[in-house]
């Protein structure tokens, strides 16, 4: 299955999105995430100031964090985004080697 366009109306600095960006991760959501950011844009500013996280979907559906988290899942399956997806870069999982160009003291790793 293709990802899922989503937007994501957003500011600078906005730590609630970031725990939204982190919760689609968890979860594992095959999206392709556009940020938006509301601050050099009046119409935005005035609709998402209060609201901001706002997912937006391509039909136009809204997700808001005051919808409460436990939702997500089931406002992401109703916008066709699969979910549980390891989206890691296979360079990047665990393969069970251990990384060249280290050295171990004292039980920590330290690169050389």
């Amino acid at each position: 299955m293709a990802s899922v366009p989503l937007w994501l109306y957003t500011t600078a600095g906005c730590h609630l999105c970031a725990r939204l960006e982190a919760s689609l991760q968890a979860l594992g959501a095959d999206v392709t995430l556009t940020r938006v950011e509301i601050a050099f844009d009046a119409q935005l500013s005035e609709r998402y100031a209060t609201r901001i996280p706002v997912l937006a979907s391509a039909s136009g559906a809204e997700y808001s964090l005051a919808d409460g988290e436990e939702v997500l899942p089931e406002w992401l399956r109703a916008q066709g985004v699969e979910q549980g997806v390891d989206r890691t870069p296979p360079a990047r999982r665990d393969s069970g080697v251990e990384p060249q160009g280290h050295v171990m003291r004292h039980g920590r790793r330290f690169l050389r």
